[in-house]
């Protein structure tokens, strides 16, 4: 690694123990760099689950973090410019930071419950809690974030001796530390969470700022000793001689400072955009988000690294700036075109075979799909920093503060700028426009610094800007009045032949679109996640009509999590309820439902029933409502996000909110989950629920789970009763599922053996969240992981009659339905070996096993219609 000063004419003793100590110094501030994302990761996580995932949610708790980072900066930079060794002072800023990565915890859980008593015991309006969330993430976060916005400045202070230098010194500090962060990201994002834990995590990054705090302490005390003896000395707190080159004017100054503001809105909002529209091509999971997220903390490092090695010595630095914010502009522009041409790349990965390799080679091609897009622009955005402090910094003696300032008011344009693209910008005008609009800040803002530079030449500013607006202004033009960014993901590529509804929401792109099949389906951010083919209506139907057809509860009061397209919900209306919450993450999804009339028959006007828009985690957390029937049907826990919906401590959770006697059901996928992942979910929902039994989809397509306070026991007589009260027939005549053994025929496998069969299995909890951090592997290879899960549990299949506690009402109607559920179970064995050689491609064999299953129940037709109109194989 090279150092900081340009090279001294003669090494010797000294230079060669200066070089020694700021080499350690450099390797201990990219150590710091990537402490700080694995913080960032890891208390995000924690804090959305006390406050939900919501966008506000998270979007306050990212401001209050980043106003702790502006604040420390801000302040820092004042204080170490009024005197102290800034190694010393480094030492006891990272020191701090390792002490409350150790401690935060403690403070989440004081936290936790101050904020589940303040909703609980106060109606606040949207926007009052929105405010408390602030102060109380920023509460939290205060101290960690202020010393960890403090870092930059005090260490730049102990290198910085001349202004002639100041580029470097800056460019290649905030470098050093950014490329620690992107180690950080990618460490935390894939490695440390999954195999640590997220508290550990933390307490890895905590332990490793405790090693930088003890060394950096011995080399200040090195240093002192150096300075008693003359040997090595480095008088760090004083400059040598001030900058040959004179700096700007105060006015021009101040107009650098507010570029870098504007800079920042325009860089953390472009950030947002690129992020919401490369999902479409990555996926939705929480690998896609590091990775964009890392390519973005990349190309600032290399920007920043580059602009250090030609910055110092150079005059017309504000038109240079100038220069470099019209090219962010006309690259983020330019950048719509290469994202609307970015083939999914999973296309080419899918194989008919696990491959070791192919979690690291998707890995690859993620980043490599992410850095087309953004890596021209956030070079050009990382070389902005460095530019700027060069031009602020007036003297050598305040270069603390001159970058606090610069730091703090990039900072907080970032804030800005996050949240005016994710609430103001991508609703109302589109993440295509919104590219174009901020885009157009940075051209504006680059043309009028180009044109304030009082030493370029009146030539080449009109050369260049000129040049510039004239690139934009084409694509510009083109993008706002007829070009269009088209958001189409793998899945959604396959299936749709047409888009009927889209809508760029605050918290996610919601589309219906049409299949070749004229059926009406409802993506969010391009995973499918409800609609009207026969594969995805029987899990809705099977979540709203199985949990109430096993409750004992007279009018039961129900919660749905998941609103999809609004299947489950009409299916409980089906029944004798009290009334129906709903809670519903994505406000766009509810906006979706008049596009599935024959699906949810528009309950949501219906006066028992009311939409809660929240995170369903969180209104799990805060709400004091109790409910006979918990049915969840969230999407994949493979998405980002998604994990803590099949998590131990939700699951505690839901228990909480549960009457006596309460059923609380979970769906899962098996088309989306490994075995492993399959045996980990049903572990985790065992270890709450004792007494669960486990059930498939009428279609075989999907799991659920069904969580009872007792050991199930079911009355056959009172079953059928409710059955034709609820209008069952009616509502599962597209599936084949006519009567009592028709239902029954789901069922899989009770408690005991439920119990043997993920004995060896781990748990899923909000600290080890393995389910949403192992990496996705059914984009590759969806139907062998349906084929092995269906296997497995059909081999662990057991008869329901052991729970079967009254066959019938008369002694001879108890032997005919006793021997019906037999032939039943023996049918059912056959017909599912019949789904797994489907799913893989055997056909021919497969046709044997279904008539060989019809053989022995001729009346078990449940499965042949979705087999033989492709419904089946569609999904």
């Amino acid at each position: 690694m090279t150092t900081l000063h340009p090279p001294l004419p003669r090494a010797g003793f000294r230079g060669s123990h200066r070089t020694g100590i700021r080499l350690a110094v450099l390797l201990l501030f990219f150590l710091s760099g990537a402490c700080g994302l694995v913080y960032e990761v890891v208390w995000m996580r924690m804090l959305t689950l006390v406050f939900g995932a919501t966008a506000f949610a998270t979007s306050t708790i990212l401001a209050s973090f980043f106003a702790g980072l502006a604040l420390g900066s801000f302040s820092f930079g004042r204080i170490i410019d009024r005197g102290g060794e800034p190694l010393k002072v480094y030492a006891l800023l990272e020191g701090g930071i390792g002490v409350f990565a150790f401690l935060m915890p403690l403070f989440l859980a004081g936290l936790n419950e101050t904020f589940v008593f303040i909703s609980r015991e106060w109606d606040f309006g949207f926007y009052a809690l929105s405010l408390i969330r602030f102060a109380l993430s920023f509460l939290v976060l205060l101290i960690p974030a202020t010393l960890m916005g403090g870092t930059l400045p005090v260490i730049l202070k102990y290198f910085v001796r001349k202004r002639e230098s100041l580029g470097w010194n800056v460019g290649s500090l905030y470098a050093v530390n950014t490329f620690g962060a992107v180690v950080g990201t990618v460490s935390a994002g894939f490695f440390l969470i999954l195999l640590l834990g997220v508290r550990e995590a933390a307490y890895l990054a905590g332990g490793v700022n405790l090693m930088i705090a003890a060394v950096m302490f011995l080399l200040y005390r090195r240093l002192s000793v150096g300075e008693d003896s003359g040997e090595g000395a480095l008088p760090s707190s004083q400059p040598e001689v001030e900058d040959r080159l004179e700096p700007l004017s105060p006015g021009l100054a101040r107009l650098a400072l507010w570029a870098i503001g504007i800079s920042g809105f325009c860089s953390l909002a472009l950030e947002v955009f690129w992020t919401r529209g490369l999902v479409f091509f990555l996926d939705n999971s929480t690998h896609a988000f590091t990775t964009i997220l890392t390519g973005f903390l990349l190309g600032i490092a290399l920007g920043s690294t580059a602009i250090a090695r030609w910055i110092d010595g150079r005059t017309r630095l504000l038109g240079w700036l100038g220069a470099i914010e019209i090219l962010i502009g006309v690259s983020a522009v330019l950048a719509i075109p290469i994202l609307n041409r970015s083939t999914p790349v999973i296309q080419g990965l899918i194989r008919t075979s696990i491959d070791p390799t192919l979690p690291w080679r998707w890995m690859g091609m993620r980043f490599v799909t992410t850095l087309t897009v953004i890596l021209v622009p956030t070079i050009l955005i990382g070389a902005t920093f460095p530019l700027v402090t060069k031009i602020y910094t007036r003297s050598v003696a305040r270069v603390g503060t001159s970058l606090g300032n610069v730091y703090s008011v990039n900072t907080f344009g970032g804030v800005l700028g996050s949240v005016i693209a994710g609430f103001l910008l991508i609703p109302t005008i589109g993440i295509q426009r919104g590219i174009v609009l901020v885009a157009a800040i940075a051209v504006v803002l680059g043309t009028v610094l180009l044109f304030s530079d009082p030493v370029m030449e009146r030539k080449r500013k009109v050369v260049m800007a000129v040049g510039s607006v004239v690139l934009f202004g084409s694509f510009g033009i083109y993008y706002l009045t007829g070009g269009r960014l088209e958001l189409i993901s793998y899945t959604e590529r396959i299936e749709a032949a047409e888009v009927l509804y889209y809508e760029e929401g605050v918290g996610a792109t919601v589309k219906v679109f049409q299949n070749e099949f004229g059926e009406n389906l409802v993506s969010i951010n391009g995973f499918p996640v409800a609609g009207e083919p026969l594969g995805l209506q029987d899990a809705q139907k099977a979540l709203a009509h199985l949990p109430l057809l096993l409750s004992d509860a007279p009018n039961p009061k129900v919660n749905l999590i998941g609103f999809g397209a609004g299947g489950a919900s009409w299916g409980v209306m089906q029944y004798d309820v009290e009334r129906v919450d709903c809670v519903e993450l994505v406000p766009a999804v509810i906006n979706a439902a008049k596009w599935f009339p024959t699906v949810n028959h528009g309950v949501v006007g219906h006066p028992k029933y009311q939409v809660i828009l929240e995170d369903g985690r969180n209104y799990a957390l805060v709400a004091d409502e109790k409910y006979d029937v918990i049915s969840i049907d969230a999407t994949s826990p493979k998405m980002a996000g998604n994990g803590s919906l099949y998590a131990l401590e939700f699951y505690e959770l839901l228990k909480e909110r549960l009457n006596p006697g309460g059923v609380v059901v979970q769906w899962f996928p098996l088309h989306l989950l490994s075995d492993a992942e399959v045996r980990m979910t049903t572990k985790t929902f065992l270890e709450v629920y004792p007494h669960a039994t486990l059930w498939l989809t009428p279609l075989r397509q999907h799991s659920i789970l069904v969580g009872t306070e007792e050991e199930l026991a079911i009355d056959l007589p009172a079953l059928k009763e409710k059955m034709a009260r609820a209008n069952f027939q009616e509502e599962f005549a597209d599936l084949q599922v006519t009567d009592e053994v028709d239902l029954l025929s789901w069922f899989v496998m009770g408690e005991e053996i439920l119990a043997e069969f993920v004995q060896d299995s781990k748990v899923n909890s909000d600290n080890h969240p393995y389910l949403e951090f192992s990496p996705a592997m059914a984009y590759f290879v969806a139907d062998l992981f349906k084929a092995e899960n269906i296997e497995n549990l059909r081999r662990s299949r057991e008869p329901i009659s052991d729970y079967v506690v009254n066959f019938g009402n008369t002694e001879a109607e108890a032997a005919s339905m006793a021997e019906r559920l037999e032939k039943r179970y023996q049918a059912t064995q056959q017909s599912l070996r019949g789904d797994v050689l489907l799913t893989l491609g055997r056909d021919d064999e497969a046709r044997i096993e279904y008539n060989m299953a019809l053989l022995i129940d001729p009346d078990d037709k449940n499965w042949m219609n979705p087999v033989w109109s492709g419904s089946r194989a569609r999904r």
